[in-house]
């Protein structure tokens, strides 16, 4: 059986083929973007321009309407102004289309008029069996398929398949609004909810659940929907896969915002994380701990405990790490004996944690040689759970020995690695770090992100436990 047989996500993650009802004048209509996005990324299943202005479009047969299409095709994509979207859901239902995206902004985030027309489109999907995704959103991207319904322009090539799934209330986390390809984040499924008029986070999480191509899930929320069903679903999934979640809408402000954006009425944020840490879900502070944070747990094991061993090649960092995995709930392990007299064949300075590589650094004939023994030492010590490690991405020569030298401690170890790359080139650095993820080694470019991300292993491996108890 599919794994998601039953699911009201499957024609939108999964369609045969794509509907795009809009404006299809070249670079500026927003249906022939989200064609060409399709397009560029490769998906793999028919797409069918629909406007009765046109013939084709990139050499793509168009069509009047969806109702004249005479493929296979199960998700629309539905960017016309907002008093055409309802007939458009209409001509979707009589086809037999059961999914559609409405990307067309102008509803409830409008104010009560808006919320007016917003439910009217609610009542015409109900009425003719059509799921509904948005008003006012990007839309999906599944990088199983090729997938990207953004109608927007996307000026990159690549977007990484991976295993960690978002899911957010803006465009913001999409194709179009991030580096996917310079970051390289290991990407199964995204989704923009928009308005959430219909379709909401508990969906995604009810469908992600059995996923096997996603083993994180990460999410942003400016209020939830349907608050018990959504805790049903995260207990649920976080009882199997680690979910993150960044509430916005967090002060009286940020909650009066986020009424104009998409309509959201924003709650206690004390009371929703209370309730989401009651759950198992993780929560996290900012933008870039939810896109970064997840890595950590879909490249590396859970932690056994929360002993974090450190080495880095600059002190002053080195402190400001400990007080970070402190502050994250790590306990600083006390190395070993034998651990101690092999840092010491080193350099006899060595031998504490944090393990202050600078100076031997300095005066190693091979500091590559010394650096690689360092971290196995503190890797391998029975009192350590998990490493953060801080260290230069070097100039051009000394990447690739970095990269290399990381390639052999991922074969080695079972333990969690988290690294810290900094350096005097921002190329250099960021394409190291790019490949250190590729290696399946997560490596961050903020120091707090890096000793948060191990705080959120361990974080999680006790809340699996306690759910699983």
């Amino acid at each position: 059986m599919h794994p998601h047989e039953d699911s009201v996500l499957r024609p939108f993650y999964e369609p045969r083929g794509v509907a795009v009802v809009g404006s299809l004048k070249d670079v500026r209509g927003e249906a022939y973007t989200s064609i060409r996005n399709m397009l560029h990324f490769g998906f793999s299943g028919n797409i069918y321009p629909i406007n009765p202005g046109y013939s084709e479009v990139m050499g793509i047969r168009a069509y009047p309407t969806v109702e004249d299409v005479e493929g296979p095709v199960d998700l629309a994509m539905v960017i016309v102004p907002p008093p055409a979207v309802p007939e458009v859901i209409e001509h979707c239902g009589r086809k037999g289309l059961r999914a559609v995206i409405v990307g067309t902004e102008g509803f409830a985030e409008r104010g009560e008029a808006g919320a007016r027309s917003q439910q009217q489109l609610v009542d015409v999907a109900r009425d003719h069996g059509v799921r509904l995704l948005g008003p006012n959103t990007i839309g999906l991207v599944n990088t199983s398929n090729g997938l990207v319904t953004a109608p927007y322009w996307i000026t990159y090539d690549t977007i990484r398949k991976g295993n960690v799934a978002y899911g957010s209330q803006s465009g913001f986390i999409g194709a179009q609004g991030l580096p996917l390809e310079d970051r390289a984040y290991p990407i199964s499924k995204m989704c923009d909810f928009g308005n959430k008029c219909d379709l909401n986070e508990a969906d995604l999480l009810e469908y992600l659940v059995d996923d096997p191509e996603t083993k994180v899930i990460s999410l942003h929320i400016e209020a939830v929907k349907e608050g018990r069903r959504f805790m049903d679903a995260l207990r649920q999934v976080t009882a199997r896969k680690p979910v993150l979640v960044f509430k916005t809408g967090r002060t009286e402000q940020g909650a009066t915002a986020a009424a104009s954006h998409t309509g959201s009425l924003a709650g206690s944020a004390q009371v929703c994380n209370a309730a989401l840490r009651q759950a198992g879900a993780i929560t996290v502070n900012t933008w870039q701990e939810m896109l970064d944070i997840p890595k950590v747990l879909a490249m590396q094991p859970l932690p056994s405990g929360n002993r974090v061993g450190v080495v880095t090649a600059t002190g002053g960092v080195g402190v400001a790490a400990i007080d970070g995995a402190v502050q994250a709930g790590l306990v600083i392990a006390r190395l070993s004996g034998p651990t101690v007299d092999r840092l010491k064949s080193l350099n006899p300075s060595l031998g504490r944690n944090p393990v202050d590589l600078g100076p031997t650094m300095v005066v190693a004939a091979d500091p590559f040689a010394a650096t690689e023994e360092a971290v196995r030492a503190v890797v391998d010590d029975p009192n350590v759970d998990c490493c953060l490690l801080v260290l230069p991405s070097g100039i051009d020569r000394w990447a690739t020995a970095t990269v290399e030298m990381f390639g052999r401690l991922r074969q080695r170890t079972t333990k969690p690695v988290s690294v810290y790359i900094y350096g005097t080139s921002v190329s250099v650095r960021d394409d190291v770090a790019r490949q250190l993820d590729a290696l399946g080694v997560p490596t961050y470019l903020e120091l707090e992100t890096a000793v948060r991300a191990l705080g959120v292993a361990v974080e999680y491996a006790r809340s699996k436990s306690r759910l699983a108890g």
